[in-house]
């Protein structure tokens, strides 16, 4: 990966920026790259932008989709906004983009080109955006509209009003329109508000987390859209909102507080959830808290964390062209793509510029950087909303994320969710016959999790798997061991099937890769060494379910293999080792490791069987591998709902 500055970037300053050598500078660059290649697509006045098209193409003849330019138009305003913010006097070449975005706005009301707010509609998703930056300029763009097309802008916003939308996130775009039209005195919002503000309260499960909907959906939608809209919201509603607005921060602030433990020493954040292409927008809570007055993260390490983000994906060639894939980096990833993702849909990632609204004398700008903890020491961190444990090692800097409490939707069997591990340096392989980081039955669609529970050594989680219609118990335990972890699972159920435990993939380099002895003498090892970095998992033994001092063990035919799957331009490697045909019930534990240094295979003695849990000597260490109890999670059965605010 290149760590030296595109030609289109100012030198780096490594006198207050050591650790990344960017300053606001930097950003500025970065955002009028991304706003130069907009104009370039830009059609119907510059109210339109379509990222399909090629720079100049305009008009009817252009590939993308109203909705699609609409998106192309909405998330790049947002991101000037956000410039035009920080800059109100035009010092530093803003006054181009006040003068662009406000002719864009009045083409688009007297064309009346912007399609219609309707029920389940992705404008709103827009329009909120829209919203958001109309807000952030109301003394420069706003202000130089004539009373025509505020009348229009007003009125397409209202359109929302009364509209059916999923019962997730998306209550918040609705709710963002009715806070803007209430602020404006254009229409009563509030009870769309509170219901909305109402509705995201339950979905709060602990320390800032939210579930994007009933059910157990974690992830970075949390950072870019639950402590991203609210606090707008809360403003254009005024002093009546005060209290609201110091239960958010107190809700931001616990989850800065441990989310900064999901980016790596590279300041790569973990590859988990949907949406993943909106890239940087991960560092808006960071920003955020700043802006709403937050002590959490001193301004040194939030400008280190920020810019770091920034750069990882600088670095990966994110904007080597100005034009952001439907990927992670330069190249697209369709594995990581959502089914309501467009070409113009990347550009949420504008949500990561929010420090541009920051003054440049800020301290966020003027602060030398700091390290972050991982840079300093291990990190072991409990996210108990979520039930996920944190793992961060200083020696290697790669973040290892153990998942006991994350679904994502509840019908899906989606890798980017129902997987044991995530981590920064590592993506999960796109839904088929290879399943990484989990223990299955071949061909099994895992159901949501039926209980789960975490702590500072491990968690644990109980689904039921569907294997071609047959119901298999899983109940899995995690322990972290040192440099590795042991995970033992018991398996109801799954009487002449066959299984399989597998470690992380790796990408193979130069497309090819290189097995390191991926087979163990008895086939029951299989490891991939890329990049420096292997991954591995070793079967470490078998025993018979039933509560015994001394449990027989059970013989199982094993087979170490590295299994091979294309990802967009990507080879995938996943160390596997199948396992079977089962017996009905049987306690399985495996080992997995990824890491820079070989990990030896642990020793395995004086295992117990108890009905709740088994206890093991790994390499003399006594450990306790105990089943969840915890509550039930009964809402994790429902799909996707839908609401009107």
């Amino acid at each position: 990966m290149p760590t030296t500055t595109p030609a289109w970037m100012p030198p780096a300053d490594l006198r207050t920026a050591p650790f990344t050598g960017y300053t606001r500078a930097h950003w500025t660059a970065a955002a009028d790259r991304i706003l130069d290649a907009a104009r370039q697509r830009s059609t119907h006045g510059g109210a339109m932008v379509d990222f399909a098209a090629e720079p100049g193409v305009s008009g009817a003849g252009a590939p993308g989709s109203a909705m699609d330019s609409l998106e192309g138009f909405a998330r790049t305003f947002l991101l000037a906004a956000l410039r035009i913010t920080g800059d109100p006097e035009g010092v530093d070449g803003t006054a181009p983009l006040v003068a662009h975005y406000a002719e864009a706005l009045r083409n688009a009301m007297a064309q009346r080109i912007w399609p219609a707010l309707t029920d389940h509609s992705q404008g709103t998703v827009e329009a909120a955006s829209i919203a958001i930056a109309l807000h952030l300029t109301r003394d420069t763009v706003w202000a130089a509209l004539d009373d025509s097309t505020r009348e229009g802008v007003h009125s397409w916003f209202a359109q929302a009003r009364g509209t059916w939308c999923a019962d997730n996130n998306h209550v918040l775009l609705g709710a963002t329109l009715a806070a803007f039209n209430h602020a404006a005195g254009f229409a009563d919002g509030r009870d769309t508000v509170e219901n909305a503000l109402d509705r995201m309260d339950d979905w709060h499960r602990a320390d800032g987390w939210y579930t994007d909907g009933d059910g157990r959906r974690f992830d970075h939608y949390n950072a870019f859209a639950f402590h991203w809209y609210p606090f707008f919201i809360d403003e254009l509603m005024g002093a009546g909102f005060d209290d609201r607005r110091a239960l958010h921060r107190e809700r931001l602030a616990a989850f800065v507080d441990g989310y900064q433990h999901l980016f790596d020493a590279r300041c790569a954040p973990v590859f988990q959830g949907r949406s993943l292409i909106y890239r940087w927008a991960t560092a808006a809570p960071f920003w955020m808290a700043r802006r709403e007055g937050l002590e959490v993260l001193d301004a040194g390490r939030t400008r280190r964390l920020t810019s770091g983000i920034l750069k990882h994906f600088v670095d990966g060639g994110s904007l080597d062209s100005g034009v952001l894939s439907l990927g992670w980096q330069r190249e697209p990833i369709p594995s990581m793509v959502q089914s309501y993702s467009g070409p113009g849909s990347p550009y949420w990632a504008a949500k990561g510029f929010l420090g541009l609204a920051l003054p440049a004398d800020d301290p966020m700008w003027t602060a030398v950087e700091t390290p972050l903890q991982i840079e300093q020491e291990d990190v072991r961190r409990v996210l108990d909303g979520p039930r996920w444990l944190i793992d961060a090692r200083r020696d290697d800097g790669i973040v290892r994320l153990h998942n006991f409490g994350s679904d994502g939707h509840p019908t899906r069997d989606d890798p980017l969710y129902r997987r044991l591990q995530f981590t920064s340096l590592t993506r999960p392989v796109p839904a088929g016959e290879v399943r990484d980081s989990d223990i299955t039955i071949e061909g099994a669609s895992h159901r949501p999790a039926l209980r789960a529970s975490v702590g500072s050594r491990g968690g644990a989680v109980t689904r039921a798997l569907d294997a071609g219609g047959r119901h298999v118990l899983s109940q899995v335990a995690t322990r972290i061991a040192g440099d590795t972890v042991v995970h033992v699972a018991r398996l109801s159920g799954c009487v002449g099937l066959p299984g399989r435990v597998s470690g992380a993939a790796l990408v193979a380099e130069g497309g090819r890769g290189t097995d390191a002895d991926d087979r163990a003498s008895e086939a029951t090892e299989a490891r991939v060494a890329s990049g420096g970095v292997t991954s591995a998992v070793r079967l470490l033994g078998a025993w018979a379910a039933s509560p015994s001092l001394e449990p027989m063990v059970v013989p199982l035919a094993s087979d170490g293999v590295v299994e091979r799957m294309a990802d967009g331009a990507d080879v995938l490697l996943c160390p596997t080792v199948r396992l079977g045909p089962l017996p009905a019930e049987l306690i399985v534990a495996w080992q997995t490791a990824l890491s820079a240094a070989s990990v030896p295979a642990l020793e395995i003695s004086e295992v117990i069987v108890h009905d709740d849990h088994v206890a093991l000597s790994a390499d003399g260490e006594r450990l306790v591998f105990r089943w969840s109890l915890s509550e039930p999670f009964p809402a994790d059965i429902e799909a996707q709902l839908i609401r009107r605010p």
